[in-house]
């Protein structure tokens, strides 16, 4: 850390010397206008990127070092995430089948990437999303929706004995993936480029807590498929009314709770939040309740039926791990 002293000139402006160093390396020039972020720990952050726009940043993947399409798409989701705009996979010889297959799984599961050029021997992905076009909160939002149709539907897929729709909410799961994944992007790109925080309208540290619930919830969204998965191996056995009654109950209730938890995280609600926790504690306790009454039903699927209270519970404590997050997010704020 340099240390340099403030100065009065003029009477009444302060003003410090920049590093020469730094100046050189960014390109600075005489009048050329600075910005200047004043950050929530009181800190001061000087950038020579007054315009929001994200800098080209460029990631090239030679296929001599890849043979086969699950290591390239990781390699690309991976670019995706960190932030790079421009993606180029090059080749001395022509480009290969997995290649191919590889980039049309990579462009449906992300957002905003496109093929812009395509040759025999080089492909370039461009990014075409601007960061502000997608706020952090819609994006929670919508992963929410998401969940709550994935679990009503794998009910409903049990309860009509519907193996389509069960497959089909297992296939869903990707689209909370892509909007982690999103989440996860906007976080780095604000990272490198402070100036973006107007146009995405949040400072890095509040970024951060958005990030976090995005992950809990994708995690949560994972236990969702478990339901699902685990209805699968119920559509072709015959359910007491007594199960299929909790089960309805049970996963009304859990989407209920994590609508409270996530609604309180946006208002910033701290009565709210505590008040989720103990709805947390509560079905946790109804869910343990419910494993136990299946000891006295000796038919077919109450295993099953088990592995799906258990799968509830652990979304409950997903739930609850956000409303901690949010408790943070608000200690945060108050300071």
């Amino acid at each position: 850390m340099e240390i340099r002293k403030v100065q009065i000139t003029g009477g009444s402006s302060y003003i410090i010397s920049l590093p020469k160093e730094w100046v050189r390396d960014s390109g600075i020039e005489k009048n050329d206008p600075l910005g200047l972020i004043v950050q929530p720990d009181g800190s001061l952050t000087v950038t020579p990127k007054i315009t929001g726009k994200m800098a080209e940043r460029t990631k090239i993947f030679n296929l001599n070092d890849i043979d086969n399409a699950e290591t390239l798409y990781r390699l690309l989701i991976g670019a995706y995430v960190t932030g790079f705009n421009t993606i180029k996979i090059i080749t001395p010889a022509r480009i290969p089948s997995f290649a191919h297959k590889a980039v049309r799984q990579f462009i449906q599961a992300s957002i905003g990437q496109e093929v812009s050029e395509e040759t025999e021997k080089c492909i370039v992905i461009k990014d075409l999303l601007n960061p502000g076009e997608m706020p952090f909160e819609n994006v929670i939002s919508r992963m929410y929706v998401i969940m709550d149709g994935m679990l009503r539907d794998s009910m409903f897929a049990l309860k009509t004995r519907d193996k389509d729709l069960a497959e089909d909410v297992i296939s869903r799961d990707r689209d909370i993936n892509r909007l982690y994944w999103l989440i996860s992007r906007q976080y780095n790109l604000l990272l490198r480029n402070v100036s973006l925080s107007r146009e995405m309208g949040m400072d890095v540290e509040m970024a951060l807590h958005y990030l976090q619930v995005s992950r809990i919830m994708e995690r949560a969204g994972d236990q969702v498929v478990r339901v699902a998965e685990n209805v699968q191996g119920l559509l072709f056995v015959s359910l007491e009314r007594k199960l299929m009654d909790i089960l309805h109950i049970l996963t009304s209730e859990i989407m209920n709770i994590f609508h409270s938890c996530i609604d309180s995280f946006f208002k910033r609600d701290l009565a709210g939040t505590d008040e989720t926790l103990l709805k947390v504690q509560n079905f946790n306790r109804k869910c343990d309740d419910a494993s136990k009454e299946l000891s006295d039903i000796s038919r077919l699927g109450v295993i099953t039926v088990g592995y799906i209270f258990e799968n509830l519970k652990r979304i409950s404590e997903y739930a609850g791990v956000i409303c901690e997050t949010s408790l943070n997010y608000i200690v945060m704020e108050d300071s």
